[in-house]
């Protein structure tokens, strides 16, 4: 009988120890010391303090690759009341500046009066411009390319009486390219930024 009352005391009070203990979470001393943690708050902190510091860098980088490049359409043109012989004079200006070679200039209205087609666009010229340093880049993995070159800005007089200045988006040529290059992609959407600069800088009012 005294045996039973034992065994049954014994029992019980292993079930309210385990009770007890239940709620009592395990508590890695590995990773810190529980008493430290106002200590670790503040190096909590300072590591968010950084990671933010990152995301910040980050973001800005992104806006500044961003703002290194302008998305224009396929043809970009624009047009103003000016005189084709001062914008020949400051776009060709404008072009050095930007250390473009001038290859070639195409006189096409010229060459059609020259075969008597009198009823045709004024002032109607091709500018064939590159820069032979970033040519390299451009054709070393998509020799092809070197059919688009060189870079054409064009001129006519339109039904308003104001002179186009207008182009191809150089890169345009990213849908030619059989080998992806991300080396060839950044200078020629370079191209797009310079040169839009350099026609803008032609018709600003």
């Amino acid at each position: 009988m005294h045996l039973n009352k034992l065994l049954a005391f014994t029992i019980l009070f292993i079930g309210i120890l385990g009770t007890s203990c239940s709620n009592i979470k395990y508590i890695s001393m590995t990773e810190h010391d529980p008493w430290e943690d106002e200590d670790r708050g503040e190096i909590v902190s300072s590591k968010s303090e950084k990671t933010a510091e990152t995301q910040n860098n980050k973001t800005k980088n992104k806006i500044k690759v961003e703002e290194e490049f302008v998305e224009i359409p396929d043809i970009y043109e624009v047009s103003c009341s000016i005189d084709f012989e001062e914008a020949d004079l400051q776009l060709k200006s404008a072009l050095e500046e930007k250390n473009y070679k001038i290859i070639k200039i195409s006189h096409v209205t010229k060459g059609m009066r020259e075969q008597g087609r009198t009823d045709f666009w004024e002032n109607m010229n091709i500018y064939m411009v590159c820069r032979l340093s970033d040519g390299y880049f451009v054709l070393k993995h998509n020799p092809w390319l070197v059919g688009l070159c060189p870079i054409r800005i064009y001129t006519y007089k339109n039904e308003e009486g104001k002179l186009v200045i207008g182009m191809f988006r150089p890169s345009l040529a990213i849908k030619w390219m059989g080998n992806p290059d991300l080396v060839a992609m950044k200078v020629l959407k370079t191209y797009d930024k310079e040169l839009k600069e350099v026609i803008d800088s032609v018709c600003e009012e």
